[in-house]
């Protein structure tokens, strides 16, 4: 009754297809394209000619910023090229100075930072509001590498450094060498980061993004954002630690910490509490409440460093309450030397590389996504290897772009990467004049700053309840880089997240879903037949599915479930040589002998539904070419439908091609069931 009531209601949406048979071949040959064969000399002629246009055309790609001029719509554009770039740049000057330091550098080198890789970019990136410059995660990273370069010379002292940085008297080095190593150890990583991404982008590796998950990401970045937390809270309060390396530098920093508790600062104390209440209350209740209303963000961070900057020169808060602050700030832009480097750093600097990439890469595709516009891998690589690189001959850590200012610039809808340029005017206005005015301006600012600017990374932990509804997967993978991260150290966070990644393709691979097909009563469908019901097996045809690829890691499985949703023609092949032995003949029609049915007799033809295998190794062709044997033996011929392109091609070439014969792999699932219906197979 109920299929009768169920064929009533989708009377009226029947469709009824009328076609020819067709097996692969049949298409083959009717349809396919008559292959031209060009010899591997012919391939490279091809690939390597040059012409006038062609060479023109390469260059022009190399370098979009001239195409960028060519079709400038001047009075569309302009105005919000400008108000974005300077907008923008009122964000780069503070967070240069905060992650300078955060980079175990002086205030300066962030400036530095924040102007070359802005010029570099906008003549060689396609994204229009990505904002080269400085990056928190890839600052703390730097301060890794350059404290690892003088940690043999170091010895710490519980005093702080009115440069921004901890005390760390040296065996006959003063602090101007100390700062010297430093800068050569970081501008010689970005000249290894650029290196790396340069290579990247002219081997056209841009792809790789599309193996890095979104929970691996997500959870590397809020782990990087613990570290960058806890490095900024002894300038917060005042205090000094012992710089820690290596794994569980976290768990000991917070030790020290609280060790260090007595010894606060309560003057650096209340302006990182001031500074950071008046942050999130016009970011969180002005900024972000009514960004539909306002035409710019206010530029608190400026606002901040300006005014904190005056009361702490007045007040003169360095002497009077033992207030950090920034220090000298030299004027203008330093001469252009060459990087120094080492092998000590260059595992840790193509971390950083991999880092910059994934990170820029993400937040570009972002701001493509919801501006509508096109970005090229590829082109991006070689803009972010050459920023990094043109910017090591000016004293530049590696420089990355920064989620705060590109979602900024996305904010202020930039129209071009022109709005580059009015950022660096501003910032060179900085560098030259306006930079030296900021020399009393108390760490516990900066430090505040950083922490803020970080909040939205470390809320990055409120998706998990999502990853574990959505996909388990995800969540182990996100759970394992961010734990790892966080307790041991970020590389680590790196290597569980990819290692995790590979383990969770093994195990899906080994656990894809696996099933035979049925079909509802007078209806040319098939579907699972343990998720469905109202559904009939087809009279001596069995279809079989398997949802994964077929090679060495999944050979075996696809063997044993197929034996275990279909049958087993080893048992099946058993029993009749046993049954046999006993004297008990089974023929066909029966006649005069004692016929015994048995359900798996019943079987005659196995049809493999080949839609969801996109590749196929050795290991699967032979576990295929078996399985074809092993049931050739109880008189079961196999067939193949739905093969896919890359299947179809291992068939003509391999050990296949004498097992499937052309009459026995089909175009669809009903080609192959109507042949095994009429026993045209």
């Amino acid at each position: 009754m109920e299929d009768e009531e169920l064929l009533l209601v989708n009377s009226e949406k029947r469709i009824d297809v009328t076609r020819f048979l067709h097996t692969q071949k049949q298409i083959r040959d009717t349809y396919g394209k008559e292959k031209v064969i060009v010899s591997w000399k012919d391939r490279l002629r091809e690939k390597f000619k040059c012409s006038g246009t062609t060479c023109l055309r390469t260059f022009l790609s190399y370098i979009p910023f001239i195409n960028v001029i060519r079709t400038y719509k001047l009075r569309e554009y302009i105005l919000g090229d400008i108000l974005s770039g300077i907008t923008a740049a009122c964000l780069h000057f503070p967070q240069g100075l905060a992650f300078g330091i955060l980079a175990s550098l002086a205030p300066a080198f962030g400036l530095y930072t924040s102007f070359f890789p802005i010029v570099l970019y906008m003549f060689f990136g396609t994204s229009h509001h990505t904002s080269f410059g400085t990056n928190a995660v890839i600052a703390l990273f730097t301060a890794e590498i350059v404290e690892a370069q003088v940690s043999g010379l170091v010895r710490q002292t519980p005093v702080a450094n009115v440069t921004g940085n901890d005390t760390q008297t040296v065996e006959g080095l003063d602090d101007d060498a100390i700062m010297e190593m430093k800068v050569m150890a970081a501008s010689g990583a970005s000249l290894i980061v650029g290196i790396v991404l340069l290579v990247m982008g002219i081997l056209r590796l841009g792809f790789l993004t599309s193996y890095m998950s979104s929970s691996f990401i997500h959870a590397f970045v809020c782990a990087s954002a613990f570290h960058i937390a806890t490095s900024q809270i002894p300038k917060a309060l005042g205090i000094s630690i012992p710089l820690f390396t290596g794994p569980g530098k976290l768990v000991l920093s917070y030790i020290e910490i609280f060790k260090a508790i007595p010894n606060i600062n309560v003057a650096s104390l209340i302006i990182t509490i001031l500074s950071m209440a008046i942050l999130l209350l016009v970011k969180e209740c002005i900024n972000k409440r009514f960004k539909d209303k306002m035409k710019m963000p206010i530029p608190i961070d400026l606002i901040l460093i300006v005014i904190a900057t005056i009361i702490s020169h007045f007040a003169n808060f360095k002497d009077v309450f033992a207030v950090p602050v920034v220090g000298n700030i030299p004027s203008g832009i330093p001469a252009p030397r060459l990087p120094v480097l080492s092998s000590d750093y260059v595992g840790t600097a193509i971390i950083v590389a991999i880092l910059v990439f994934v990170l820029s890469i993400a937040m570009a595709r972002t701001c493509e996504l919801k501006h509508d516009y096109q970005i090229d891998d590829n082109q991006e690589l070689v803009a972010y290897g050459i920023s990094n690189l043109g910017s090591s001959f000016f004293q530049c850590f590696p420089s990355c772009t920064a989620p705060p200012r590109t979602m900024l610039l996305s904010l202020m809808d930039a129209k071009t990467t022109l709005n580059g340029l009015f950022s660096a005017v501003v910032m060179l206005l900085v560098l030259m004049v306006i930079g030296q005015l900021f020399e009393s301006l108390p760490l516990p600012v900066l430090s505040a700053m950083v922490i803020i600017a970080v909040k939205d990374l470390l809320l990055h932990v409120t998706e998990l309840p999502n990853f574990w509804r959505i996909n388990g997967y995800d969540f182990v993978i996100w759970m394992g880089t961010c734990l790892c991260g966080v307790f041991i150290d970020i590389p680590y966070g790196l290597y569980a997240g990819v290692g995790l990644g590979l383990l969770t393709i093994a195990v899906q691979s080994q656990r894809s879903a696996s099933y035979t097909l049925s079909t509802p009563k007078d209806e040319d469908i098939y579907l699972d037949s343990s998720m469905h019901r109202n559904l009939h097996q087809l009279p001596n045809i069995r279809i079989f599915r398997m949802e994964a690829s077929l090679y060495f890691a999944t050979s075996a499985i696809f063997k044993n479930k197929l034996y275990k949703e279909v049958c087993d023609p080893r048992q099946l092949a058993k029993s009749a040589e046993m049954e046999k032995k006993n004297g008990i003949e089974y023929t066909e029609n029966g006649g005069d002998e004692d016929v015994t049915k048995r359900p798996q007799q019943e079987l005659k033809y196995l049809v493999i539904d080949c839609s969801l295998v996109s590749y196929v190794d050795i290991n699967g062709m032979k576990v295929l070419a078996q399985i074809t044997k092993e049931f050739r033996k109880v008189n079961v011929t196999v067939v193949l439908a739905r093969c896919s392109r890359y299947m179809l091609k291992s068939l003509d070439t391999s050990i296949l091609s004498d097992v499937f014969t052309d009459n026995r792999v089909f175009l669809d699932l009903n080609d192959a069931i109507y042949a095994c219906k009429h026993s045209l197979v």
